[in-house]
C-alpha cells in the first residue's frame, strides 16, 4: 500500500511540474505503435532512407517529408552513434535534410527523429519516430555514361534496318489507321496495319498473331516485313528496339528468363526465383540491352510483392527486394536504374511514392499524390496524374528530386486515361491524356524545360505506347 502511494506521489509531482513549463507533454515512440502512425502523428509523409532500406551508401541524407513545415525543426540522431557526423540541417521545401557522413558498411543503423510540436502554451506534444535501414559495402555505383550492350551475342539480326532516319511516335485513328509522328509532331508515316506494339523508338512495329502458337510478325516504319519472331504472351521490347525478352514457364513450374530475337531463336538467361509459397507471378517491368540488366516484378492479386533486377549477361541477381505489405503499383525506367515504389492511398496526401536507384537500392525521390505512368529517358522525370477529387486531376510531368512540377494539364472533366512515352536518347515525353469517357484525346509532347506542343488529333485516338 505504501509502494502505491509512493508511486502516486511520483506520478503527481511529474504531473505538477509538466504543467508548470507550460501543459502536459505527450511523447509517442514508435514502440507504442505502428511507424505509420507516429509519422502520421507527426505529420510526415515519408523518410528516407526508408524503413528497412538495404545498400544505404554511407555518407548521404536523411531526409523528413512533411505535410507542412512545423513550427520546430526536428532532431535526428543515429544508434550507433561512433564515427557518425551528422551536419548541414536544412529544409528543402517542406522536406527536412540533414546530411551524414562516416557510417559503417554493412551495419545496421537506428534512426530517431524527435518532433517538438509545442507553440509555446497549451499541450506539449513531442513525438519519437523510430526506423532502421541497413549500410551496404561502400562500393560506389557509378553509372555508365555510354552504355554498350552487355550480351552481343544476341542482340537482334544485323539485316534488320530501320527505314526511318529518327524515333517516331505512333497512334491510331478511330478508321483504325496507324499515324507516325516525329518528336517535333509533325506527321511523316501512315500505314494500315492490325493490332501493333512499336519498338521504344518506333523503328519497327511488333505484330501479335491471333493464335498463341503463331510467329509473330515485325515490321519497319512502312509496312514492310522484316522478319518475325517467337511468339510470347509475356514478352516486351528491350531498349534497344530490336530484341525481346520473355518469362518462360518451366515443366517444374519455376520461370526463365529469356531473350527473343528477330529471326533467331530464343535464349535462356537464367531463373528467375519467386519466394515459394505466394502465389506470385513474374511480369516484366524492364528490358535493357544497353545496360544489360532486366527487371522482373513479382505480382499477385493485382498487387507487387517483390522486385528483382537480374544480369542478361549471366542470370545473376543484381538486385532483389520483397515487399511484406505489398505495393499498389512499381514502374521502372526503360534501362531499370529507377524503380517508383508506390504504396497504397493515405489521408494525408493521396499515394507515396518512393523512387529507387538501383542495382545500389538508395532512394533518390520522395513524393506523394502523383499516381506515375512512367520516367523521361535519362529517368529524371516522372509523368503521372494526381489523386483525389477527379473534377480537378491533372497529368503532371515532374523533376521527382526537387519536386518542381515541369508541365502540368487539366484531364477535367472526366479523366478516362493517362499514357507516356520517353523520347530515346532524349529530354522530352509524350504524355496522352484521354477524357470525357474517351470523347476527348489531349496529345502532348513535353520538353524538360516545360515548353510542350500540343499535337491535334481525332477523338477517339488511341496511343500505341
Amino acid at each position: 500500500m505504501r509502494s502505491w502511494a509512493k508511486q502516486l506521489a511520483g506520478t503527481a509531482l511529474v504531473l505538477v511540474f509538466a504543467l508548470a513549463v507550460g501543459g502536459l507533454v505527450m511523447v509517442l515512440r514508435a514502440q507504442q505503435g505502428s511507424l505509420a502512425a507516429t509519422m502520421a502523428a507527426a505529420h510526415i509523409r515519408a523518410v528516407s532512407p526508408p524503413d528497412g532500406a538495404t545498400n544505404v551508401p554511407l555518407s548521404g541524407e536523411i531526409r523528413a517529408d512533411y505535410v507542412s513545415r512545423p513550427a520546430n525543426d526536428p532532431a535526428i540522431k543515429l544508434e550507433p552513434p561512433a564515427g557518425v557526423t551528422l551536419d548541414n540541417p536544412h529544409w528543402d521545401g517542406t522536406t527536412f535534410v540533414i546530411d551524414d557522413h562516416g557510417l559503417r558498411a554493412n551495419s545496421l543503423y537506428h534512426v530517431e527523429l524527435d518532433q517538438d510540436d509545442w507553440s509555446g502554451k497549451g499541450e506539449h506534444k513531442q513525438i519519437k519516430v523510430r526506423w532502421s535501414f541497413r549500410t551496404g559495402t561502400g562500393q560506389p555505383v557509378t553509372p555508365t555514361p555510354t552504355p554498350t550492350p552487355a550480351v552481343p551475342t544476341i542482340t537482334a539480326s544485323p539485316s534488320v534496318q530501320p527505314t526511318a532516319s529518327g524515333p517516331l511516335i505512333w497512334y491510331r485513328g478511330p478508321s483504325n489507321d496507324l499515324h507516325g509522328l516525329d518528336w517535333t509532331g509533325t506527321q511523316i508515316k501512315s500505314l494500315s496495319l492490325g493490332s501493333v506494339m512499336p519498338a521504344p523508338d518506333g523503328l519497327l512495329l511488333w505484330r501479335r498473331p491471333n493464335t498463341s502458337d503463331a510467329t509473330d510478325s515485325v515490321y519497319d516504319a512502312d509496312g514492310k516485313s522484316v522478319g518475325s519472331v517467337p511468339a510470347d504472351p509475356t514478352m516486351m521490347w528491350a531498349d534497344d528496339g530490336r530484341t525481346f525478352c520473355g518469362v518462360a514457364k518451366t515443366s517444374t513450374g519455376s520461370y526463365d528468363l529469356e531473350i527473343l530475337r528477330i529471326n533467331g531463336p530464343r535464349v535462356r538467361v537464367g531463373t528467375i526465383g519467386i519466394t515459394p509459397g505466394t502465389n506470385q507471378v513474374p511480369v516484366l517491368g524492364a528490358c535493357s540491352i544497353l545496360t544489360g540488366r532486366a527487371v522482373v516484378i513479382g505480382q499477385s492479386s493485382g498487387y507487387t510483392w517483390s522486385v528483382t533486377m537480374i544480369s542478361l549477361s549471366d542470370g545473376s541477381v543484381l538486385y532483389q527486394h520483397n515487399y511484406p505489405n505489398p505495393l499498389a503499383r512499381l514502374v521502372a525506367s526503360h534501362d531499370g536504374q529507377y524503380i517508383a515504389e508506390q504504396y497504397g492511398s493515405n489521408t494525408s496526401g493521396g499515394p507515396a511514392t518512393l523512387v529507387r536507384q538501383l542495382p545500389s537500392g538508395t532512394t533518390v525521390g520522395q513524393f506523394s499524390g502523383i499516381v506515375v505512368q512512367g520516367f523521361s529517358w535519362d529517368g529524371s522525370l516522372v509523368v503521372g496524374y494526381t489523386s483525389g477529387d477527379l473534377s480537378v486531376q491533372e497529368a503532371q510531368v515532374m523533376r521527382y528530386h526537387t519536386h518542381e512540377i515541369v508541365w502540368h494539364q487539366c484531364t477535367c472533366p472526366h479523366p478516362h486515361g493517362l499514357f507516356a512515352l520517353p523520347q530515346p536518347g532524349g529530354s522530352k515525353v509524350a504524355v496522352v491524356a484521354i477524357t470525357d469517357d474517351g470523347l476527348h484525346v489531349l496529345f502532348t509532347i513535353v520538353d524538360a524545360n516545360g515548353t510542350s506542343k500540343s499535337v491535334p488529333v481525332a477523338a477517339q485516338s488511341l496511343p500505341l505506347f
